[in-house]
């Protein structure tokens, strides 16, 4: 102890009267939560991995949270939360220290992708009839614009870029396995989509069907740029197990039983094959016409076409139960809320208000875009909209150097969009994390080639001067040409003209 300040022995003796504190607390839960014991051990080792090295602890978290979900829901407290809210605020901390060891290396145009959107939600909670609920979600997308933010940190390179994609590929691999232990347990999501009964549709380790089937839309196109970009699958044996390990991931989004992600899947591989290979249009049709005939995958594609009609006692599918639904919101809207809404997470507080089948069930807007509008008026539907039409404009400046990691990324982001619409992308916090951090990896090459690659867009796009410099082995500026030859602009040649030196 010698040399230790009164300080360090005062924030000695505090933490261990936390820790003191912390045991008994944990203790007097272990019979009704027997998954409490692991907490301090957990709490421990991430204390240690979090000081020895961020980015490793950054690393480790992101490989196993999507898998140990079950553990982190098991640890929810209804007044304090649980090891999730822990560690969302552990990554919110963790983004803001990484950053600050050298700013620069964030672009100017990668805080203003997400700056209008944070701020009024944040001015959505001053308003918000439900403020305790509206600051732990805004929490949790804090989480998710800093592991974006983040990302450009970590990704100086196409090298490193692979690195983080093998890391979300990985992270998949948990996921499969607890999924396919829960469907051999028959232990099913649990939850009611909408009017429809949710038996039957496997969540594994997420709360909810429609996460794990986003999820998997993720990995699958992560996959599939991986294989295609000469990543894995050079060898025969390794080209099995890709292959192999894709048709698993298909299955078990088949078992979600959840259209938007099925429509999702479809459009990555038929933008994939109308761009790049036709002979994937063949392989979709004839996977589509194979599908339908599982006789619980066609009930559910024929679910659609009926329950369209609102009537007394009728059931109504869910693509029908969301249009009453969202038409009741905004015909209650009043004219003075257009522009700035009623609030953070009023939509599910105020629903039995103006929900004509509401019941006594506080319902989510099941549409990012409609409960974007309802909570924060146009305004905020304009900065949701606004992040991803910069994040789309920033993916498609990799158009010309690396068309295939170009279109992945913008299929990735449009099927996003799109199942936006329908449904509560903004409550899905974990598989936000992984998608933004993918979005926010591609983003950060796109900005490093652009800013080396090309003069014209470096101001606009690129990365502000650092004192960082990449190592020598990475590939750094690419190359491959970036952009057409610019004709070299001849010298100067001084004359006299008038008396006068030009």
């Amino acid at each position: 102890m010698d040399g230790t300040t009164w300080t360090g022995l005062t924030g000695l003796a505090a933490g261990a009267v936390a820790i003191g504190y912390l045991t008994v607390m944990v203790s007097t839960m272990a019979p009704d939560k027997p998954v409490m014991l692991a907490v301090l051990p957990l709490l421990l080792l991430t204390a240690f991995l979090f000081f020895y090295s961020r980015e490793a602890f950054l690393m480790v978290v992101l490989l196993v949270r999507a898998g140990a979900n079950p553990v982190f829901e098991e640890t929810r407290l209804a007044a304090i939360g649980g090891l999730g809210g822990l560690l969302n605020a552990l990554v919110i901390l963790l983004a803001g220290l990484i950053i600050a060891r050298d700013p620069k290396r964030v672009p100017r145009a990668a805080w203003m992708i997400w700056l209008p959107f944070i701020a009024m939600q944040a001015a959505g909670i001053v308003y918000s009839p439900e403020k305790v609920q509206a600051i732990r979600l805004y929490l949790g997308q804090l989480s998710v614009v800093a592991l974006f933010l983040v990302s450009f940190y970590l990704v100086m390179s196409e090298a490193d870029l692979n690195k983080l994609l093998k890391l979300v590929t990985w992270s998949s691999v948990p996921v499969a396995l607890v999924t396919l232990v829960y469907i051999g347990l028959g232990r099913t999501a649990g939850i009611v989509d909408g009017l429809e009964s949710g038996a039957g549709r496997y969540g594994g380790p997420f709360p909810h069907a429609n996460i794990l089937a986003f999820y998997l839309v993720l990995c699958l196109g992560v996959l599939l740029y991986r294989w295609k970009s000469g990543q894995i699958g050079r060898q025969p044996v390794t080209l099995v197990g890709v292959i192999g390990y894709m048709l698993l991931l298909v299955g078990l989004l088949f078992a979600t039983k959840t259209r938007s992600a099925w429509i999702s899947v479809l459009f990555l591989f038929a933008v994939y094959g109308a761009l790049r290979e036709r002979r994937y249009l063949v392989y979709l049709v004839i996977g589509g016409m194979l599908s339908m005939l599982i006789p619980e995958v066609r009930d559910r594609v024929m679910g659609i076409t009926q329950g369209n009609e609102v009537v007394q006692y009728a059931k109504l599918n869910s693509f029908a139960w969301r249009k009453l639904l969202w038409e009741d919101a905004l015909a209650w809207m009043a004219p003075s809320r257009y522009l700035t809404g009623y609030g953070a997470e009023s939509f599910q507080e105020l629903s039995p208000t103006f929900f004509s089948m509401a019941g006594r069930v506080n319902w989510g807007a099941h549409s990012a875009a409609v409960q974007v509008f309802f909570e924060l008026g146009a305004l905020g539907l304009l900065a949701f909209c606004w992040v991803y039409w910069r994040t789309g404009r920033m993916i498609a400046t990799l158009w010309r150097a690396r068309p295939l990691l170009a279109l992945m990324g913008l299929s990735l982001l449009g099927a996003n969009f799109m199942v936006s619409l329908s449904d509560n992308m903004l409550a899905y916090l974990i598989y936000n994390w992984y998608f933004w951090l993918t979005m926010g990896a591609i983003c950060a090459l796109a900005c490093r080639i652009a800013g080396a690659g090309d003069r014209r867009k470096a101001r606009p796009w690129g990365i502000r001067p650092s004192k960082y410099r990449p190592p020598p082995n990475t590939d750094f500026p690419p190359t491959e040409p970036l952009s057409p030859a610019l004709p070299a602009t001849p010298a100067r040649v001084p004359r006299l003209t008038g008396g006068r030196l030009r």
